[in-house]
């Protein structure tokens, strides 16, 4: 759904710094706390976002609640800031969580900044920015971030992005928080309990004040605070900032009793928009509209894409029956039969429904053409026509300026991935002992992957479930002439990808990045390494691992990609060890496209 003129005007109206109409906090003598740190984002060549959030004493005091607060902010070349090179006032309060958003202009391009916040005799921690590079541009260094859920991990992750010892831009592709709470049962809070990582609120994140709590609990982690600071982050949401596998018009965790969808999917826009540094929709735009550009001189262009709320087509679900046809199979003989007697279908079907064992002689297996028949539907689309338009055009134009790089910001993972037979992989024993140990939630979905069909997409949210949205894709990547690099995050798991278009060309190529923290599913299997089987099982990627926790940094030049893969050895303990996991080097292939991806 797109939001008309109006409302999106209300939700910028209510998000913008606005002048007080009443005494401020500071002049009545009130204090403040910078508690959440600073940031910095979407920078471009003459201009940063910078953003804070102010704390007020006994904020839940109703007065004190209520009362504007002006915030100061000042950008210089030292950090010292004896060169102050902008300086000003801004004013915010309750309406806006108490954030601070500034737009930061008149800088100049390729130049590294510092930045801090005060207000009354209280003094913010001092941020590191920088903004694009206009011209000629010999390198440029990215690291790439995503998921991290809070409860099942220390962001180590994090804190190596804050020590390096150069980065020019993070990008975070998603699942920046996560929706479920911190009570008994929730996802995760077995470790969560374990480790002493609990979010608030306790309850799954609902309402506008439930995002903003979460956002808050999770930007007074040190080591968050410290990779915001070292160097300007452009973000996408994924699915876990609002409910999990959104869609347009919904998602697999909104369940009945949580109010209207819109509602809450915009409540989760709002606190994101608040939170996050990120430039805010221009009026008369849908507040949904993320999908942006930015380039990096001569060397690439960035197009940060969408997919979630604007136009994807609602995920094939095993548990629907308009997607999904389940059959009883008798394994008695030789080969196996389909149950044709309907009452004893439907009442195996139930009983399993319902937790009940299923009875010899019999299995429940997935009809592997309705799945085929679901998927194959022409319509379905990760981000909409509109979008998919957009980005057509923003490669052409990158490749008509001569720029050697298109850098595809986007949050699952395009590569066609299909399955692999888990219980063979692993041992029927092992199999057994890990569904034992595992999570009531997660058990359920754990065994349905076991039952698919080899020749199935493995992930029903990802892009091999959209074959078509797949191949339009290929078509733009292939006819633009491009070098395409698409950056997912996601799946929790590295990912090296050659993407294949008509005739087995590589007209792109992917770098899947991992978790900061969250479990996969070699994680949920007893940390089982399934890397190397998805490897095996799928032509387009060369390399998988989803063991590792940690992020991945991108090196350009005109000539080669360098990606590093560096992981954490622990996110359940603060003592750990940062490490490279392997290197490959991208290079490009005349007329677009890419050669053979190799391991360096």
């Amino acid at each position: 759904m797109k939001l008309d003129r109006r409302r999106a005007i209300g939700l910028v109206g209510a998000l913008a710094c606005t002048a007080a109409s009443s005494p401020t906090l500071a002049a009545q003598g009130g204090k403040v706390a910078f508690l959440h740190g600073v940031a910095s984002g979407d920078p471009l060549h003459d201009r940063v976002i910078l953003w804070t959030r102010v704390t007020p004493e006994g904020q839940g005091d109703a007065s004190l609640g209520t009362s504007p607060i002006d915030v100061d902010w000042e950008i210089g070349l030292d950090a010292d800031f004896r060169r102050i090179v902008r300086r000003g006032t801004v004013t915010t309060g309750a309406a806006r969580d108490f954030t601070v958003k500034v737009d930061a202009v008149g800088l100049r391009a390729n130049t590294g900044y510092f930045y801090r916040f005060r207000c009354g005799t209280e003094t913010s921690p001092v941020g590191r920015t920088q903004t694009l590079p206009r011209g000629s541009v010999k390198d440029a260094v990215i690291a790439l971030a995503s998921c991290s859920l809070y409860q099942v991990g220390y962001f180590n992750a994090y804190r190596e992005i804050a020590r390096l010892e150069r980065v020019d831009l993070v990008l975070h592709l998603g699942d920046y928080i996560y929706e479920y709470g911190g009570a008994p049962g929730q996802l995760g809070m077995t470790i969560g309990a374990e480790i002493g990582r609990i979010p608030t609120p306790l309850n799954e994140a609902v309402t506008l004040a439930d995002y903003r709590e979460r956002h808050a609990c999770y930007r007074l982690d040190p080591d968050l605070q410290a990779a915001h600071a070292r160097a300007p982050w452009i973000c996408v949401w994924d699915d876990h900032e609002s409910a999990n596998d959104g869609w347009r018009e919904g998602a697999q965790n909104h369940q009945a009793g949580e109010g209207d969808w819109t509602t809450r999917r915009m409540a989760s826009v709002r606190a994101y928009y608040e939170w996050i540094p990120i430039r805010e929709p221009q009026p008369g735009q849908p507040a949904e509209a993320i999908n942006r550009t930015f380039e990096l001189g001569d060397l690439a262009t960035l197009i940060m894409l969408e997919n979630r709320f604007m136009g994807r087509s609602r995920q094939v679900d095993l548990r629907n029956p308009k997607d999904v046809v389940w059959q009883v199979v008798d394994i008695s003989g030789s080969e196996p039969i389909v149950l044709t007697d309907a009452a004893l279908t439907k009442k195996i079907l139930s009983d399993a429904a319902r937790g009940q064992p299923v009875p010899a002689p019999y299995e429940i297996r997935v009809d592997a053409d309705s799945i085929r028949r679901s998927i194959a539907d022409p319509t379905r689309s990760v981000f909409g026509a509109a979008q998919e338009h957009w980005l057509e055009q923003g490669i052409a134009s990158s490749v008509k300026a001569g720029k050697p790089w298109q850098l595809i910001g986007n949050q699952v993972v395009m590569a066609r991935t299909v399955g692999t037979d888990i219980v063979k992989f692993m041992g029927k024993e092992r199999w057994e002992r890990a569904l034992q140990t595992m999570s009531p939630q997660l058990r359920p979905w754990v065994q349905q992957l076991a039952t698919l069909p080899r020749d199935v997409p493995f992930e029903f949210d990802g892009w091999d479930s959209y074959p078509a949205a797949r191949a339009r894709m290929d078509a733009i990547f292939s006819q633009s002439g491009a070098h395409p690099i698409v950056l997912s995050g996601d799946s929790h798991a590295y990912w090296i990808n050659e993407l294949s278009g008509a005739g087995r060309r590589r007209v792109a190529a992917e770098i899947g990045t991992t978790a900061i923290t969250s479990s996969s599913l070699s994680n949920m299997l007893g940390d089982v390494d399934l890397g190397p089987a998805f490897t095996e099982a799928s032509d387009e990627v060369i390399f998988c691992d989803l063991l590792t926790k940690g992020f991945t940094l991108v090196t350009l030049t005109r000539d080669e990609a360098r990606v590093d893969l560096i992981g954490v050895s622990n996110v359940r303990s603060r003592d750990y060890k940062a490490f490279k996991l392997n290197s490959w080097r991208l290079r490009p292939e005349s007329g677009g496209g890419f050669k053979p991806i190799e391991a360096i």
